[in-house]
């Protein structure tokens, strides 16, 4: 998997203004035991569940500053670790309870979802063939936008969606099983757009010295060609430029969006940028799949 040029300046930069307090609890020795301990216990009832539905090993990261992994299982609960440039970046474990199909944790220190740390307090797990994902509730749409942009799915360990510990080597068909509502968000083939109209850009402030550059754009096609908000398109053209879009609003034949830039010195967008739905980079791996889903 290849890491998008402005995640990675995130990564490094972000590396060097963490300032965790290792007197936290959950940095603890005792909490180092007690985590290791569960794990122990959960990935014993792992071993005797066999194929359960959603209880296993699973990891998201990039090698690099994100590593998280959760292991968990139905009574024995979860554990949930990230680990980063600088080592230990989070930790929790609790208890999980599943209602409604999903599975709801329960936290045992105080779970801050911001920088890095934190981890969502509810998933719902996505079947893909024998594949396992877990995928937070309110975080569908961005599942189902890594499947369209290549992300996923993938053939080595790293990726942003928890999968579970070696399913990156099984071989999938079709698309994942997603409720009705969140069908329409996965393509078959690629979404192609053009800018043609760019408005003033508002900044954010970060955790480091740079800002966040937020600037509208709006697209010329819209839900006829099967954009739904919340997607996003990665520019294809210029081939130099490694920048996305997230669609906010849609109309029949156009769309709003926003790219998200760091520092307000970053090039573009500029209008005639054209767009896809499909990360340049994953081109040949999503050309396969989508070969395959056209074959079925």
């Amino acid at each position: 998997m290849r890491t998008p040029l402005y995640l990675t300046t995130i990564l490094l930069l972000a590396a060097t203004v963490i300032a965790a307090d290792r007197r936290e609890a959950k940095f603890s020795a005792k909490a180092e035991r007690t985590a290791s301990s569960m794990r122990k216990t959960i990935l014993a009832e792992i071993k005797d569940l066999a194929n359960h539905e959603w209880a296993g090993e699973y990891y998201a990261g990039d090698g690099l500053g994100v590593n998280t992994a959760v292991a968990i299982a139905p009574k024995s609960g979860y554990v949930f670790e990230w680990h980063g440039c600088l080592g230990l970046y989070d930790r929790n474990y609790g208890g999980v309870t599943w209602t409604n199909d999903r599975i709801r944790l329960a936290f045992t220190f105080d779970n801050k979802r911001q920088g890095f740390e934190g981890l969502a307090p509810e998933f719902i797990p996505i079947r893909w063939g024998t594949r396992r994902y877990l995928v937070p509730t309110g975080d569908i749409i961005g599942f189902c936008n890594n499947v369209n942009e290549g992300r996923e799915p993938r053939e080595d360990v790293h990726g942003f969606c928890l999968l579970r510990r070696g399913d990156e080597k099984a071989e999938v068909s079709g698309f994942p099983i997603v409720r009705k509502e969140y069908r329409s968000y996965l393509l078959a083939e690629p979404i192609e757009a053009a800018i043609e109209s760019v408005s003033k850009y508002a900044t954010r402030s970060s955790v480091c010295d740079w800002k966040f550059k937020d600037t509208p754009v709006t697209l010329n096609v819209g839900s006829k060609k099967g954009l739904r908000a919340g997607m996003e398109l990665h520019v294809a053209e210029p081939g130099n430029i490694v920048e996305s879009v997230r669609i906010t609003k849609v109309e029949e034949s156009r769309s709003e969006a926003v790219m998200t830039q760091i520092g307000e010195d970053a090039t573009g967008p500029l209008v005639g940028w054209k767009l896809s739905t499909q990360a340049p980079w994953t081109r040949a791996t999503k050309d396969k799949h989508t070969t395959r889903r056209s074959t079925e």
